[in-house]
Order: C-alpha cells, then sequence, then structure tokens
C-alpha cells in the first residue's frame, strides 16, 4: 500500500489477520483514513480452526490466530460480518453497533443470466429426463459431504430411480462415506468444475441438498454455494441453523429439515414426489437471486455504509455528494 502512493476515502481489510491489519493500520494511520474489517468465518474458539487444520497447528498458533481475529475488531472504524453471529460476536468484543453490518453472500447473476435448460445440462452430465436428481456441490468445503451421502441412501430406498450428482467431490470422496453398495452406481462424481461451468451443470438437479448441522463453524458462516442454487431456480433442503435459518424464513428458497439423515431425507422426498410444489419453490428462489440476494443488491448496502462511516468519521454530512462520486476502496486481501 505504501509503495501505491495513492489518496483512499477508506479502508476495509478482509479478516484482521497479521499480514493484513498491520499494513492496513500503519497506512491508515500516516494518512488519517478511516479503517473498518471485514468477518466472513467464525475461525477460533470452536471454529473452523477446528475443522480445517491439524491438531499440532491449533495447539502451536490457535491462541495466535484467534486474538488476532477478536483483538482488533473493536479497535477499527467499524465491522462488516458475513453472519448475526458474528456481528453479535464483534458487539461482544466492543464494537458499536451502529458501526456494524451484516452482508451475506449472494447470488451471482452475471455468471448465472442464463443457466442452462434442465435438459441441456443432463445431456452434458450424461443423465436422462426421467430421472429423479439429487445434487450437493462443493467445491472446497466438503465437511458436511457425509451427511448428504447418507441423506440420499434413503432417499435411494425409497425411491430406487433417484441420481445423485456431486460437483466437486470426486469418486473416491463419495464412496469413502458411503454405507450402501448401490449408491455409487447411482452416483455421477464430476469432481472439480471450474465456477464459470456451473449454469451448464447444476441445472440439472430437481433439488439441492445442503446439509447444516448446528456447530460453531456453521452458525458463523455463510454457505455461498446457496447463492449458485437459488440462481439455477430449484429447491434446496437444508437444515435451520445459522444464517440457513434466517435466510429461509425470509426468502421461499426451500424446506428447512431436521438434523438427521432421515428428516433431510425426508424433506427431499416430498419435493420429488411434489413437482408443482417444488417447482414453485424454484421460481421462488430464482426471484430472490435476481433481487435482494443479488450482488448487486449486497453491493448498494455496503457502498450506503461506507457513507455512513465516512459521515461519522467527519461528524459531518456529506457535502453536495461529491465524496460519492470519488470515493476510492481499497480491499486489503485476507491471507491464507
Amino acid at each position: 500500500m505504501f509503495r501505491e502512493r495513492k489518496r483512499y476515502d477508506i479502508i476495509h481489510c478482509l479478516d484482521t489477520r497479521l499480514a493484513v491489519v498491520w499494513p492496513a493500520l500503519a497506512y491508515a494511520k500516516a494518512h488519517d483514513i478511516p479503517i473498518v474489517s471485514d468477518w466472513i468465518d467464525w475461525w477460533g474458539r470452536g471454529g473452523l480452526i477446528e475443522e480445517r487444520r491439524p491438531g499440532w497447528y491449533k495447539a502451536t498458533l490457535g491462541g495466535v490466530e484467534t486474538w488476532f481475529e477478536e483483538h482488533y475488531r473493536a479497535k477499527l472504524d467499524g465491522l462488516t460480518t458475513i453472519s448475526h453471529a458474528l456481528m453479535r460476536r464483534g458487539i461482544d468484543l466492543g464494537c458499536k453497533p451502529e458501526r456494524c453490518i451484516v452482508i451475506n453472500g449472494a447470488a451471482d447473476m452475471a455468471t448465472f443470466s442464463s443457466p442452462a435448460s434442465a435438459g441441456e445440462a443432463r445431456a452434458r452430465v450424461g443423465l436422462p429426463l426421467d430421472v429423479p436428481v439429487v445434487c450437493f456441490s462443493g467445491l472446497d468445503v466438503l465437511m458436511d459431504l457425509p451427511l448428504a451421502i447418507r441423506a440420499f441412501e434413503i432417499i435411494r430406498a425409497a425411491m430406487p430411480g433417484a441420481h445423485l450428482l456431486l460437483v466437486g467431490p470426486t469418486e473416491a470422496q463419495a464412496k469413502a462415506v458411503s454405507m450402501s453398495a448401490a449408491v455409487p452406481q447411482a452416483t455421477t462424481a464430476l469432481g472439480p468444475v471450474p465456477y464459470k461451468e456451473l449454469p451448464a451443470i447444476l441445472p440439472a438437479a430437481d433439488l439441492f441438498l445442503l446439509p447444516y448441522p448446528d456447530k460453531v463453524v456453521n452458525v458463523g458462516r455463510w454457505p455461498n454455494k446457496i447463492g449458485d442454487y437459488m440462481a439455477v431456480g430449484r429447491p434446496t433442503v437444508a437444515n435451520p441453523v445459522g444464517e440457513l435459518n434466517e435466510l429461509f424464513r425470509r426468502h421461499p428458497v426451500g424446506v428447512l429439515a431436521g438434523a438427521t439423515p432421515e428428516e433431510m431425507a425426508a424433506s427431499a422426498l416430498h419435493l420429488l414426489r411434489n413437482p408443482a410444489i417444488a417447482g414453485e419453490i424454484g421460481r421462488g428462489a430464482r426471484k430472490a437471486a435476481e433481487t435482494k440476494l443479488s450482488w448487486s443488491s449486497q453491493i448498494a448496502r455496503l457502498e450506503a455504509w461506507y457513507r455512513t462511516i465516512l459521515a461519522a468519521r467527519s461528524q459531518s454530512p456529506l457535502r453536495n455528494g461529491a465524496l460519492a462520486h470519488r470515493m476510492s476502496i481499497s480491499s486489503a486481501g485476507r491471507q491464507g
């Protein structure tokens, strides 16, 4: 940042790890610029560090990671969070509520502007139109794949023609958690797929499974794939945890099921056996993706919040809208 020799109106740190927050704080102090932070994952204190780091890392660096995650939040001018749980955590750490805002993830309607038809998508993945298809996608977060597989095993037992489409997980990963010998034969595992190809593949599904067990990591985060599911106009079966509980109650994007594989399978079977209901929910999901849950809508909220932070910093209203037109934002990138 110092090498750029640029003047910014606000600095937005994507996380508060050492490599991010110290350089950003130094630049903000040197140039008298307001600085805010984003919080997109519940990392320490039972969060992602428990799921995605080995024991030696947690024992040696876990405390340091948690300290940096928490220490600087209330020392900055504002806080954006991806979930209400993280906003409450920030307020408990001393952040002023009026300087905090929740910005969930959203649907990428630029990428999903014209998703493929069901027929086109099924031809691409090699599935016929008359087969009920349940899909689970996960490009990097696969910790809940076992629950999806077990729910599908129950679906398959009740509806022998059903098929499971995995976008992201490999065949080996699916077999490793499957307890039914019949499931691998009823599964198409595509492995990792470039994001830009998802609009041509995901419409092959009749519905999506999004297991979301009640644990700290899920309470604090936002599953970005829900935006993709909504954008292709299909219903999602998930669990009433964290931000998904809020989302499903505000918008008709799917069905909230109990936490067990049996309960998730029952909700999925209800939708598969009632295509008119599934279709209505899917259309509602697409409409929400195009409007209140589009990235353009979320960006507008974020820009309005920036202006609030700048106004509070200067202790006077923005004059004649000049600052709004010249605002430049520096994003200090998240590391690791």
